[in-house]
């Protein structure tokens, strides 16, 4: 014999629950993206100390600005619609910065050392997603050792298909 709840609306509610709980979730996915074919236009990043404040205390910042003409292979994922970050893994040296501007193809924005920024979201059409970006680097240089080497990369969020 089975047994009737007097309340519909919780036996329709615990049902779906229960099958919420049976059915796995289909989320999107991350992958590294391929920016092999990614290059620096003109020399080294070299980061110079920030101009002394008015009222002469010292500053310790220093920054630097670099253009980069970024190329992600998404052949992988052509025809399919994602988000492209852009990640800048914990750094010894502690907080560091980078800014950039681009060219429109990708998104402008700021990230700091140990996160990630959006630069692209949407459908990915070409085999190759590229723009130029301008970006700048800003430090603590009490903390920043003299050869430090920063390596930025990027990931993608697949959407659902």
């Amino acid at each position: 014999m089975r047994a009737r709840s007097r309340h519909p609306f919780c036996a329709a509610l615990l049902a779906a629950a229960w099958l919420a709980a049976a059915v796995p979730a289909v989320a999107g996915q991350t992958y590294p993206v391929d920016d092999s074919a990614s290059q620096v236009l003109g020399s080294t990043l070299r980061l110079k100390p920030e101009v002394m404040p008015a009222r002469g205390r010292p500053l310790y910042m220093v920054s630097g600005e670099i253009a980069v003409q970024v190329r992600l292979d998404v052949s992988p994922w052509q025809g399919r619609n994602g988000r492209i970050y852009m990640l800048l893994p914990d750094q010894p040296a502690g907080a560091l910065t980078a800014t950039w501007t681009t060219r429109g193809r990708l998104l402008p924005g700021v990230l700091r050392a140990g996160e990630r920024a959006l630069v692209y979201a949407g459908p990915l059409p070409a085999r190759l997603l590229e723009d130029t970006m301008r970006l700048r680097v800003d430090a603590d240089g009490r903390r920043l050792p003299p050869s430090e080497q920063v390596a930025f990369s990027f990931e993608i969020d697949l959407d659902s298909p």
